[in-house]
C-alpha cells in the first residue's frame, strides 16, 4: 500500500520565522521517510528528523504506514518507533486496530517481553487505553513463546486488576491452548469451569482444544467427559472434534468406544461425516486387523457420496503392504483402475511406494515405465523410485534411473534426491560412489544437501573406519547450518495460500527473509497469485516490484495471476502494459494469457486494442480458442460493428472451431441489437439442426429482440404497438415471416418465454 501523504503541521509555520532551518529540511526528511524502499532507511531518517526538528510531530497516516512497515519485516526494531511515538510534542491518538499491529508482530516473533514492554506503555505510545483485544493478543504472545506461568500470571492479572476490560471467551480460549501445550489438562478444565462461572459459555474451540490435547496426551477418559459435556452444554462439536475424538480412541485401540461415537455422528443434525473421518476411521480399522469393517466403511463412504480420495487409497495400500498382504494391493489396484480413479503422478508415486515396500519391484517398475510414457514424471516420481530400489537392494537399477535423471532437461534433483541417492549407497556399502556423489556437489554446486544426506554420509563414513572424514563432514554439516531451504517454506506458503491464509503466508514468507533464506521465483509467484485471488492487489504490486529488483525475473506464472488480478480490478491499462512487456521481453505468452488480456480489454469497451492483442497472438503463432473468438465477437457487437463480428464468426469457422451455444448467443443477441431479427431466428435453427440446443438466455434474446424493434408491427399483418401487449400470436408470426420457416420445436420454445416476459411488457 502506498505511503499517505503527510498532512502539513501548524508548527511547520513556527519555523518560517527562523533563518535556519528552513521548511525545505522537514519537507525533505519527511519525502525520504515516506519513499524509502528499506523500513529501516525511512526509520533513520525519522530519527534524524526528530532529531533536527523536536517540536516537529509528523502526521498519524505517516507514522501508522511505517509502523505496519517495520512489523512485516523487521519487528525487532519497532521499539525505536515507538520511543519516537512517546517523544513526540504533540499527542497522537491512533485506533486500537493500528496499536494491535506492534503487539502482533511482537507475538508471530516470539517476542513477549518486547510485547508487554508495548502494552505498559499503550497511553503513551498510542493516545489510548488497551481493550480487551490488545489483551487478548499480549495474552497470545506469552503462550506462543511457551511462557505459560507469565501468561496465567497476566491472565490474572486481567481477571482481578481491571475494571473496564474483562476477559471474554476468547481470552480464556487463549490461557487453554497454552496449558493444552504444557499437557496441564486438570487447568485446562479449571480454566473452563472459570470461565462458565463468569457467564462466559464455552464454544466448541475451547473444549475442542481440550478434547485435542487430551486425545494426544492419551487421556481418552478426559476426552470423552468432556466430549460429552459438551452435548450437555450445548455446545455442538464440529466435524473436527469428531475426527480427534475418533482418531483418538482407535489409537488407544478402543474400537468400540470410537464406532459409538461414530454413531453419535452420524444422529448430530448439525455436522456430518467428511472425508478426513472415513479416513481415519479406515486407518484405525485397518491398524485393529478388522478388515471386514474397513470394507463397511468403504462401502459406506462411497454410498454416501464421499469420493475416495488419494489419501484413502494411500491409507488401503500403505496397511495392505504393511501386512504384506500382496493380493489386496493387487485388488485395490485393480478396483481403481475399474472405477476409473484418475492416477495422476501423485497416486503412482504412492503405488510405487507401496510396491516397493512389499518387495513388489517388477510391479514399481512397470509403474515407473507408465509414467515415463505420459510423461507425466517429477522429481517426487524420481525420489520415490529411487529409494524403493536402494531399500530392495536393486543397486544398479537404481544407478540407471539415477544416471537418467542427471540427463533429464525436464527434472532436476533436489535435496531429497541427494539425500536418498547418498544414503542408498552408503547402505549397500558404496561409501566411496557416496563420497563422490557428496564431493561433486560441493565443488560444482550442482545441488543441495539436506540433514538426511550428511547425516547417511557421516554414519557410512563411520561404519568404513573412516572417522577423520566423517569428522570434517560433520563440520562441514554444522557450518552450513542445514536450516530450512525454500523448498520447505514455499510448500507451507503454497498451502496457506490455498486455504486463503494470505496474512500466516506473508507472515512466513517473512520469517523465510529474516532467517536468510532466500526466496526462489517459486516462492513470488505463490504469494503474488494468493494476493491477487484474496483481492490485495496492491499488495500483490508492491510484491512484484519487490521480486524484480531482487533480480528475479517475472515468468508467465506471475505475469498470469498480476493480469488476472488487475482485471478484476478493473485497471486494464495496466494489464495492457504487462503484456506489451511480456512480449519485449520475448517470452512466449500461452492462450490463456492472451485471453485474459483481451476480456478486460473488451469489458473497457477497448476492443480495437484487443484486436491488436489478437494479431500479436496470431504472428507469435499462438492459436486462439473458442473463447478468445467468442470474446472478440461480442466486443465488436457492443460498439455496433457488425460487420467485424461477422468477420470474427467467419474466421472461427475457417480456424475449424465449433461454435457452441454462448457463440451463437452471441452473434444472435449482436443481430438482434441492429434490428435484424430476422436473421438472428435463422441462425437460431441452424444452431438447432446442428444439435446444439437454446437455453433461457437464448429465448430471450429472441423475444426482447422482436418486442423491441416491433418486428411483428412491419410485417404482413402490421399489428400495432398497441397489440403487443397481447403476445401470445408471436411464436407463430415467427414461423410465418421467416423464409423458410423455422421448426416447431423452436416456436415452442420461444412460447415458453413469452409468457415470462408479458408482466414485464404491461408493466
Amino acid at each position: 500500500m502506498p505511503a499517505p501523504q503527510p498532512a502539513p503541521e501548524p508548527n511547520q509555520t513556527h519555523h518560517r520565522t527562523r533563518a535556519s532551518p528552513s521548511p525545505l529540511p522537514i519537507q525533505h526528511l519527511l519525502s525520504l521517510v515516506q519513499n524509502s524502499p528499506n523500513p529501516l532507511t525511512s526509520l533513520s531518517h525519522l530519527e534524524s528528523l526528530v532529531s533536527l526538528h523536536p517540536t516537529f510531530t509528523p502526521s498519524s497516516p505517516l507514522l501508522l504506514h511505517l509502523l505496519r512497515r517495520l512489523s512485516a519485516s523487521a519487528p525487532l526494531h519497532l521499539p525505536r518507533l515507538l520511543r519516537l511515538l512517546a517523544s513526540f510534542p504533540r499527542r497522537l491518538r491512533f485506533s486500537e486496530h493500528a496499536a494491535l499491529v506492534p503487539l502482533k508482530a511482537f507475538s508471530r516473533s516470539l517476542q513477549p517481553d518486547l510485547a508487554l514492554s508495548t502494552f505498559k506503555n499503550f497511553k503513551s505510545f498510542f493516545g489510548i487505553d488497551p481493550g480487551v483485544r490488545s489483551y487478548n493478543v499480549l495474552l497470545d504472545a506469552f503462550v506462543r513463546a511457551g511462557r505459560c506461568d507469565k501468561a496465567e500470571a497476566f491472565f490474572t492479572f486481567f481477571c482481578n486488576n481491571n475494571a473496564t476490560v474483562r476477559p471474554n471467551i476468547q481470552s480464556y480460549n487463549i490461557l487453554i491452548r497454552g496449558l493444552i501445550s504444557r499437557g496441564e489438562i486438570d487447568r485446562a478444565c479449571e480454566v473452563l469451569d472459570k470461565a462458565s462461572s463468569c457467564g462466559l459459555e464455552p464454544n466448541c474451540v475451547s473444549c475442542s482444544t481440550i478434547v485435542g490435547g487430551c486425545m494426544k496426551l492419551g487421556d481418552v477418559k478426559t476426552a470423552l467427559e468432556l466430549f460429552d459435556e459438551m452435548l450437555e452444554r450445548g455446545v455442538s462439536p464440529d466435524v473436527v472434534c469428531y475426527n480427534l475424538v475418533i482418531d483418538g480412541l482407535f489409537k488407544k485401540r478402543e474400537l468400540d468406544k470410537a464406532m459409538e461415537v461414530w454413531e453419535k455422528l452420524e444422529k448430530d443434525r448439525k455436522v456430518t461425516p467428511n472425508v478426513v473421518t472415513y479416513n481415519v476411521t479406515l486407518d484405525g480399522l485397518f491398524k485393529l486387523g478388522e478388515f471386514k469393517m474397513a470394507t463397511d466403511m468403504w462401502a459406506r463412504m462411497v454410498t454416501n457420496g464421499h469420493r475416495p480420495d488419494s489419501f484413502t487409497y494411500a491409507i488401503l495400500l500403505n496397511w495392505l503392504c504393511d501386512s504384506g498382504n500382496i493380493d489386496g494391493v493387487s485388488r485395490i489396484y485393480s478396483e481403481m483402475i475399474k472405477i476409473g480413479f484418475p492416477l495422476d503422478t501423485v497416486m503412482c508415486n504412492l503405488l510405487i511406494k507401496g510396491f516397493c515396500k512389499v518387495g513388489w519391484v517388477n510391479e514399481s517398475l512397470k509403474i515407473w515405465d507408465s509414467i515415463l510414457s505420459s510423461e507425466t514424471k517429477n522429481i517426487v516420481s524420481y525420489n520415490t523410485i529411487l529409494k524403493g530400489l536402494f531399500d530392495n537392494g536393486k543397486v544398479d537399477k537404481a544407478i540407471t534411473i539415477w544416471e537418467e535423471l542427471k540427463e533429464d532437461k525436464f527434472c532436476c534433483p533436489d535435496s531429497i534426491t541427494y539425500g536418498v541417492v547418498i544414503h542408498g549407497l552408503c547402505e549397500n556399502g558404496l561409501i566411496g560412489k557416496a563420497l563422490g556423489i557428496m564431493k561433486k556437489t560441493h565443488t560444482d554446486g550442482t545441488g543441495k544437501l539436506n540433514a538426511y544426506a550428511y547425516s547417511a554420509m557421516i554414519i557410512g563414513l563411520c561404519k568404513d573406519g573412516r572417522l577423520k572424514e566423517a569428522i570434517s563432514l560433520f563440520d562441514q554439516m554444522e557450518k552450513s547450518g542445514c536450516k530450512l531451504n525454500s523448498h520447505v517454506y514455499n510448500s507451507l506458503i503454497s498451502g496457506y495460500c490455498r486455504c486463503s491464509l494470505i496474512s500466516e503466508a506473508l507472515a512466513l514468507f517473512d520469517q523465510m527473509v529474516m532467517s536468510d533464506c532466500v526466496p526462489t521465483i517459486v516462492t513470488y509467484n505463490t504469494l503474488i497469485d494468493g494476493l491477487c485471488k484474496a483481492e490485495r492487489y496492491q499488495k500483490a504490486s508492491m510484491l512484484t516490484k519487490e521480486m524484480i529488483e531482487k533480480g528475479f525475473e517475472p515468468n508467465k506464472k506471475t505475469y498470469s495471476s498480476l493480469m488476472d488480478g488487475l482485471c478484476r480490478d478493473g485497471k486494464f491499462d495496466a494489464v495492457l502494459s504487462i503484456l506489451n512487456h511480456v512480449v519485449d521481453k520475448g517470452l512466449r505468452i500461452d492462450t490463456q494469457m492472451y485471453n485474459i488480456m483481451i476480456h478486460g480489454l473488451c469489458l473497457a469497451g477497448q476492443v480495437q486494442d484487443a484486436m491488436r492483442i489478437f494479431i500479436v497472438m496470431k504472428e507469435k503463432r499462438c492459436f486462439p480458442d473458442l473463447v478468445t473468438y467468442n470474446t472478440l465477437m461480442d466486443g465488436f457487437y457492443k460498439i455496433g460493428l457488425i460487420e467485424r463480428a461477422m468477420d470474427m464468426w467467419a474466421e472461427l469457422l475457417d480456424a475449424g472451431l465449433e461454435p457452441d451455444i454462448i457463440s451463437y448467443n452471441i452473434r444472435i443477441k449482436g443481430l438482434c441489437s441492429c434490428n435484424r431479427v430476422a436473421e438472428a431466428i435463422e441462425l437460431l435453427d441452424d444452431a438447432m439442426t446442428k444439435g446444439i440446443m437454446p437455453t433461457s438466455i437464448t429465448w430471450s434474446i429472441l423475444v426482447r429482440g422482436v418486442i423491441n424493434f416491433r418486428l411483428i408491427a412491419l410485417h404482413q399483418r402490421r399489428i400495432e404497438p398497441e397489440a403487443l401487449v397481447d403476445m401470445t400470436s408471436i411464436p407463430f408470426l415467427y414461423c410465418e415471416v421467416i423464409t423458410p420457416p423455422i421448426s416447431n420445436s423452436a416456436c415452442e420454445g420461444i412460447s415458453f418465454i413469452v409468457e415470462r416476459e408479458r408482466a414485464q411488457i404491461t408493466s
